[in-house]
């Protein structure tokens, strides 16, 4: 067998798809929700006293290495760990591309690094958001239901790439170690769980053709061992109390909080349909390698539970998104598409110049998007409310901040929002407002409730909604002079009220505390 090209040379192209894909600036979208739990527990601003912070966490051992990496040398390492996921994505797809077709010469490897690249960078979701108002790129490496493995930051759904490491360990004819990383996925997220026991599942298939039975047995014990703590912690800290309880807060999430995620009408349309014509052209790129079997049987039982979902509509079942498996079987077709493509490019010394060009410029227009922000747009109007907070509130503060249920459910289809300019959510998008969701982490102090983020224990998330709804009442009223209106604040807690600057609020009770261009600041007296 040829050599494989030197680690350093991977390395290097590992960090320039890195660079080239780029990453938000901390406290980016599902940021808000994730990285609340470690930052409280690692003392960051007064988040210990937020309701959220203190519901029970979906994501352990995520927030325990957030915390441990807040309390060691502050947010910076939480960067460096996402571009490091960044390069084991690639490395973990370049081992899957060399079992679909070889990548020696370095003329190859070149060529399908450009194209993988490609695929995934930064600047040509860009300039599709810049030409057609849509990021049709992303399609390449995320799944239906705007559901992926890789996404604009550090997040536990990042950990989704320990499943690519897995089926390419299963192809390199390493069952023992597939089944390892198929399990600790699920353990650093749970919603992958049934997508790698789905993967182990295609494994046992696989070695039991091959009357490895003794290898299958050892694949599926390491499997559920590595996957036997979250499920556990998930079987204690969620498990229902009352049946009616469980089954509305199963509702709330599924068709008011993330219909875009888990309702199949909702998210299934034209470029859907096209994402799994990827999937199949991907799983007929993979046949030959030790993958296919295993990738087909998944997807095949994706697909059918993805079926009996829409045949049977059920929150719980929607909630398990068997659909997932679409977030790692795209990337997958990529992965192999591109080895097939890159093999077919002349091995001539102008091949590599070319791809090594490309990738260069690549990396170069992902540094230009990160260092002039024209990706991972916020609302820059919200800053100097942020900066004021932030400088100026105390440990016993809480904000109310404007909320209320949007129209998430209106709109078809999944999009990406990342290089979309502001304003946000277009109307019609299946997206949340972004206004204000960073606040809590932006200030480091309790806010009293926003949309954006939600606990998922069944009572908690009526408690949530509840909150929701207390406050959007309070933001429809047009005089908060209303009686009981400060009782309800001072017993909710609530010190600081904001309400944008073209609806202001007037009552005895609130003190001007601050106002700009944007938005209005009230101390509850």
């Amino acid at each position: 067998m040829p050599a494989l090209p030197r680690p350093a040379v991977v390395a290097l192209l590992a960090a320039a798809f890195a660079t080239a894909h780029t990453q938000a600036p901390l406290f980016y979208s599902n940021q808000n929700q994730y990285l609340l739990h470690g930052l409280a527990a690692g003392g960051y601003g007064h988040l210990s006293a937020d309701w959220l912070s203190t519901t029970a966490d979906p994501t352990p051992l995520f927030s325990a290495g957030v915390a441990l990496a807040y309390r060691v040398a502050g947010l910076w390492p939480l960067q460096a760990a996402y571009f490091a996921l960044l390069m084991g994505y690639f490395v973990a797809a370049w081992r899957l591309a060399g079992r679909v077709v070889s990548l020696v010469p370095l003329t190859r490897l070149l060529a399908w690094s450009a194209l993988f690249t490609a695929a995934h960078a930064a600047a040509f979701r860009v300039l599709s958001v810049n030409l057609t108002g849509v990021d049709y790129p992303w399609n390449l490496q995320a799944g239906v239901a705007g559901q992926y493995l890789l996404g604009p930051g550090i997040q536990p759904s990042a950990f989704g790439v320990l499943l690519l490491a897995s089926v390419a360990a299963f192809a390199a004819d390493r069952p023992l170690l597939a089944g390892a990383l198929a399990g600790l996925a699920g353990l650093m997220h749970a919603t992958y769980l049934l997508p790698g026991a789905l993967l182990v599942a295609g494994y046992l298939v696989k070695l039991l053709v091959e009357r490895r039975t003794r290898t299958a047995v050892s694949v599926g014990a390491v499997s559920l061992l590595c996957a036997l703590p979250a499920v556990g912690y998930a079987g204690v800290t969620f498990a229902p109390d009352d049946p009616a309880t469980f089954t509305e807060a199963q509702r709330i999430l599924a068709e008011v909080r993330i219909p875009h995620h888990a309702v199949v009408a909702r998210w299934f349309d034209a470029v859907a349909a096209l994402q799994l014509v990827w999937i199949l052209a991907g799983l007929l790129a993979v046949r030959g390698t030790r993958a296919f079997v295993p990738l087909a049987v998944a997807a095949g039982a994706s697909a059918a539970l993805t079926l009996v979902v829409t045949a049977f509509p059920n929150p719980s079942l929607a909630l398990l998104f068997p659909w997932r498996l679409s977030a790692l079987l795209v990337p997958i077709a990529t992965t192999a598409l591109a080895a097939r493509a890159a093999a077919r490019l002349p091995a001539a010394r102008r091949t590599s110049w070319v791809s090594t060009a490309a990738l260069a410029a690549m990396a170069a227009a992902g540094v230009w998007v990160m260092a002039a922000r024209v990706g991972y747009a916020m609302n820059t109007a919200e800053e100097p409310l942020l900066t004021f907070v932030r400088n100026h509130a105390g440990p016993d503060d809480v904000v109310l901040i404007p909320t209320r249920v949007p129209a998430v459910g209106s709109g078809r289809g999944s999009i990406s929002a990342s290089f979309t300019p502001p304003p946000r959510p277009r109307p019609g998008s299946n997206l949340i407002p972004v206004d204000l969701q960073r606040f809590r982490l932006a200030t480091g102090v309790p806010i009293y409730i926003d949309f954006k983020s939600v606990p998922y224990a069944d009572d908690e998330v009526l408690e949530w909604y509840r909150r929701v709804r207390r406050a959007e009442a309070w933001y429809d009223l047009a005089d908060w002079n209303t009686a009981g209106v400060r009782d309800e604040l001072k017993r909710a807690g609530i010190t600081l009220v904001v309400a944008p600057r073209d609806k202001p609020l007037s009552a005895p009770f609130l003190e001007p505390a601050y106002a700009d261009d944007a938005y209005h600041l009230y101390r509850v007296k």
